[in-house]
């Protein structure tokens, strides 16, 4: 305050015998969501806000578990189940809207979709992966088939992979994926994860979230690897000495936040939310009571450690209203 005081007056002194001072433009207002706040099962205090889903828009008809959101700047891709399309939508104060709708058509419904930082990924009914420029050019940009396929943020690369294959990492070139750089994580990964559902890159480190064995039955997991493929940590099943307490019955979706990580347990319906630095366990909330009973939860990482979270209706009543939209919001680290 005492600064602020200081720069207007010499301000108002130089204005003295020469032009007068310009007034500021007015700025529009910041978006500030109506958050709730939701305290976790081990206290930790999340914000919650509902969106309204204006357009209707349905992310899924059944679950599938990976890729349906994806967000460059601030446009949001969502791959509209009902109309097997590929929109744009952005949140418009407590909206989300679509705002340009089907620019892409004949979408398989499970298929995933992503963007390298300057396009669209996605992979089209031959299942080969096509992307999207800013010119609206649809461009072959991988022609092997793969089940997944992340950019990696800051720099021209993916990582990608396919069924229980190795994590291959890759260069873009000439708007295409290039030479294989190298194996971020192994096809042979031991006990860490042998069904993956999906994978996530913050630049340094890639997650790869799915299913394993804990003896004869199936848990979740969430293998960490850098770059270069040192493994990092695995969270998830808690009888493996190997892994970070916290356990994960299943692993369905995940997004990366700044700081964290939150998955998506729908086996016993949670929200676990991990320290991204050390994979340790911050919290975790009950989806049911969360979401009011809902079944499907797709979750895509937005800034200020915050999630946008689309949840499939489960009341037929519902339905067609299209899928239930929030904001996760965790506080400072």
């Amino acid at each position: 305050m005492i600064v602020l005081t200081g720069l207007l007056a010499a301000g108002l002194m130089l204005g003295c015998g020469g032009e007068k001072p310009q007034p500021n433009e007015p700025q529009p207002p910041k978006i500030s969501l109506p958050f709730e706040k939701v305290r976790m099962e081990q206290g930790t205090e999340l914000s919650v806000a509902k969106l309204n889903n204006v357009d209707k828009i349905f992310i899924t008809e059944t679950f599938f578990r990976t890729g349906s959101l994806t967000k460059m700047g601030d446009v949001i891709y969502i791959r509209n189940a009902n109309t097997k399309t590929i929109s744009e939508a952005r949140i418009d104060g407590e909206d989300l809207k679509i705002t340009k709708a089907d620019v892409v058509k004949d979408i398989p419904e499970d298929s995933f979709i992503s963007n390298d930082g300057k396009k669209l990924i996605y992979r089209n009914a031959n299942r080969h992966i096509d992307a999207l420029a800013a010119d609206g050019t649809v461009v072959p940009f991988f022609e092997q088939r793969v089940t997944g396929m992340v950019g990696v943020p800051g720099k021209p690369e993916v990582v990608s992979f396919a069924s229980s294959a190795a994590v291959i990492r890759y260069e873009v070139t000439d708007g295409k994926v290039g030479s294989e750089m190298n194996v971020v994580i192994p096809k042979d990964r031991d006990k860490l994860l042998q069904t993956p559902n999906g994978i996530a890159c913050d630049g340094t480190n890639v997650y790869m979230y799915g299913s394993t064995l804990d003896g004869k039955m199936t848990v979740g997991a969430v293998a960490v690897y850098s770059l270069d493929g040192i493994r990092q940590h695995v969270i998830g099943n808690k009888h493996d000495e190997a892994r970070k307490p916290g356990y994960l019955a299943s692993a369905f979706d995940l997004a990366v936040t700044e700081d964290y990580l939150f998955v998506f347990d729908g086996n016993i319906r949670r929200i676990h939310i991990f320290n991204k630095k050390d994979g340790s366990i911050v919290d975790f909330m009950s989806a049911d009571k969360l979401f009011d009973g809902q079944t499907g939860v797709h979750l895509m990482a937005m800034e200020d450690n915050a999630v946008l979270a689309v949840v499939k209706p489960d009341s037929k009543n519902e339905f067609d209203a299209g899928d239930k939209v929030f904001v996760l919001k965790m506080g400072e680290s």
